[in-house]
């Protein structure tokens, strides 16, 4: 069942992936929202929107892409 994001959700993530796990994100939202929402929803949100996390367990951090 694939649920609508609303902007507020979007723009959470767009705030916080650089400082929180994904799974972070996905309680808080969840908390927020009062509905589950999964860690590998919130993954796919985040490469929808462009936005890449730094390779390593436990990492924060966006990883930047050169400039073309």
């Amino acid at each position: 069942m694939n649920i609508k994001w609303t902007e507020k959700e979007r723009q959470f993530i767009i705030d916080n992936a650089a400082t929180m796990k994904d799974k972070d994100l996905a309680e808080k939202i969840s908390q927020i929202a009062d509905r589950t929402v999964t860690l590998d929803a919130v993954r796919k949100v985040r490469q929808k929107l462009g936005i890449k996390k730094k390779r390593g367990r436990g990492i924060c951090g966006i990883r930047q892409t050169p400039e073309e």
